[in-house]
């Protein structure tokens, strides 16, 4: 007889299960430990009396993870048996482990205020990889010895059992403060804790600090009514804060606080929080030792929050944080969230890393991002990371800047390789579906079964000469033009010297006088209506395509008539949800596909998304589950093109 628990994981990441793995050798107990694509089980020997005491123990050990659900526990008369599992070696880049972050807080330990201490199972190790295998002769800690100390350690201590970014204070990454005057570094327990103690009360006191993290350069500051920048992030040290500043369901408040660390945009509650973001705002969890470390003592400093900018390394600060070793940052992952439905909307961060099946040998290149096979494993990863290798093809997304040489080169559209990811994914590669992709622009595919094609593809968009393009779209537009130019000056005249080539809804949020001039801004106005419905934007012309000038004389002429910005973002998601479920059912009756895609980092809006699953949520929808629903998965999607 066994005893079996099981725990559900709804990752392909190793990290959670390795971590029990070497709890259980800590512990000298007898377990194994299988994870599968939706679940880690652990088997034991029934007749193991500590099975209590490690599994209350592992409670202490375990982090809170965004995969994570729930547990069961069963008996078995037989063992089962477990299949072979390849593993390769690769770096995570996610918050410390609660083991890692009890000695960043032991004053007896040799990593007291060290920002860098991870462990095989955490940390931010992915930025500083300089090229696989992951090895420590393959990371830019390979210019410093580990310590006595750290060597020991890295032969007994079953977390860092041979880890490749072991160090601590004595032999470790040294960090400095500077301002306009001095130079501080920080070569002891006493100056680490002093410079971010210095850091966190300057901060405090209105000061504003450029910090080099693991994720990038980040300019950390108290936000305010009267500053408070379009793209700033707030950075909620405090947990005790999130219920009292932030409006959330369970789901979100688990995620924020997960190993994982995701950006999360959550609606506001406190009155303060109101008055500088507005009904919504992009929000973090410290996620890397940098950060975890300034937001205690942003408490100590009697501050639950503050806001930080992703930017360079010569934005102006008052302090200046920084350290020498280079690293490679990620883009940060965003997750959207409806009910218990996660998604990854757009990034990097979390996700890549990661191994995929190919059975082809073939090099697939998106974003800045490859599929590489090393050792008869397929590694998707920043382009950077990778030496030289031989294929027999490359796949490169058009538009991308890479020009490999290769004699068997193909392009590939995003549309393209984003229907086929979520195809793949689903193990549905063969089967006819119909497809929306809806990331800028908005296009309805149909795959065959061999090819996807692009069947109710969007009117081009181009942004300059817009006024000419409206004017004579149909009658009376000309009247729009001229009423419009009267009404709002200001837009005219920019509307008319746009530069380069503008998305549509980069051009939608110039018109509605956005701050946030993105999709993201646009999404924030329209969390921010708590009516019941909208109004009915025009999102097609003939022949059921979807016009981008159409759509945007619609929005104007409401603008005109004086409806609210909140009214008419959320009605802007709407009119686009009632649209693809009117088209989608149709081509559904054509093609006598039974299977529906999504793909597009549109999707991840409240409004659009609740009316998807009004619309076609009879069909069951397929979107993409480890990878993100945006343009990071056409790196996946295209090793089935």
């Amino acid at each position: 007889m066994y005893f079996v628990y099981e725990i559900e994981f709804f990752s392909n990441k190793s990290y959670f299960s390795d971590l029990i793995s070497a709890f259980a050798r800590q512990e000298q107990m007898q377990v194994d430990v299988i994870q599968s694509n939706d679940k880690i089980v652990m088997i034991f020997d029934q007749e193991n009396e500590q099975i209590e005491k490690f599994l209350n123990g592992m409670k202490d050990v375990l982090p809170a993870s965004l995969f994570l659900g729930k547990g069961k526990h069963y008996f078995l008369d037989e063992k089962p048996s477990a299949l072979p599992v390849t593993k390769v070696n690769l770096p995570v880049n996610i918050a410390p482990c609660p083991t890692c972050q009890k000695e960043m807080f032991d004053v007896s330990s040799r990593r007291y205020y060290y920002p860098f201490t991870s462990c095989n199972h955490c940390g931010t190790q992915h930025p500083f990889l300089d090229r696989y295998p992951y090895d420590r002769t393959h990371t830019v800690m390979k210019f410093l010895i580990p310590c006595s100390h750290c060597q020991e350690e890295a032969k007994s201590n079953v977390l860092r059992l041979d880890y490749p970014l072991i160090s601590c204070i004595e032999c470790g990454v040294s960090i400095r403060m500077l301002d306009k005057e001095s130079e501080h570094l920080a070569l002891n327990k006493g100056d680490f804790r002093k410079l971010f103690e210095v850091s966190g009360r300057a901060i405090a006191a209105g000061k504003n600090v450029l910090m080099k993290t693991a994720h990038g350069y980040r300019k950390f500051f108290k936000p305010t009514v009267e500053y408070s920048p379009a793209k700033s992030i707030l950075l909620m040290a405090d947990a005790n804060g999130l219920n009292t500043h932030l409006m959330m369901i369970t789901q979100e408040f688990n995620a924020l606080l997960s190993i994982e660390r995701p950006l999360l945009r959550v609606a506001t509650k406190s009155d303060d929080l109101k008055a500088i973001y507005g009904s919504s705002v992009q929000v973090k969890y410290p996620d890397d030792g940098m950060t975890i470390l300034l937001a205690r003592e942003i408490m100590n400093a009697g501050l639950q929050y503050i806001s930080y900018v992703e930017c360079n390394a010569d934005e102006e600060a008052d302090f200046l944080v920084d350290f020498d070793l280079p690293i490679k940052k990620q883009k940060d992952m965003k997750l959207f969230i409806n009910q218990d439905k996660k998604l990854f909307v757009s990034g990097e961060r979390i996700v890549f890393p990661t191994v995929v099946e190919n059975s082809k040998n073939l090099v697939s290149i998106a974003h800045d991002l490859a599929c590489v096979k090393t050792d008869n494993l397929s590694i998707i990863d920043s382009l950077e990371v990778f030496d030289s290798v031989q294929s027999d093809m490359l796949y490169v997304l058009e538009d991308e800047a890479f020009e490999g040489g290769h004699s068997n080169e193909h392009r590939f559209s995003q549309w393209n390789a984003s229907m086929l990811s979520v195809i793949a994914e689903h193990d549905k590669v063969g089967q006819k579906a119909i497809g929306v992709h809806f990331d800028g622009t908005l296009n309805f595919l149909y795959y065959n079964g061999k090819e996807v094609m692009n069947v109710v593809p969007s009117i081009p968009f181009e942004s300059d000469n817009l006024w000419e393009k409206i004017s004579t779209l149909r009658e009376g537009s000309d009247r729009l033009v001229v009423n419009y130019k009267k009404a709002y000056p200001e837009v005219f005249e920019r509307l008319d010297n746009l530069a380069g080539d503008m998305d549509i809804f980069e051009v939608t949020a110039i018109v509605l006088g956005l701050e946030n001039e993105s999709l993201e801004g646009i999404s924030a106005q329209a969390l921010s209506f708590l009516g019941k419905g909208g109004l009915q934007v025009d999102t097609r012309v003939k022949d059921n395509r979807f016009d981008n000038y159409a759509f945007l004389t619609s929005i104007m002429s409401y603008q005109l008539g004086g409806v609210e910005n909140n009214l008419m973002c959320y009605s802007i998601y709407e009119s686009f949800g009632d649209y693809i479920g009117e088209i989608v059912p149709q081509l559904i009756e054509k093609s006598k596909a039974k299977i529906i895609t999504l793909t597009g980092e549109t999707f991840a809006n409240q409004s659009l998304y609740g009316r998807i699953q009004r619309t076609l949520g009879q069909y069951n929808p397929l979107m993409n589950k480890n990878f993100p629903i945006g343009k990071e998965n056409a790196v996946y999607g295209a090793l089935y093109l």
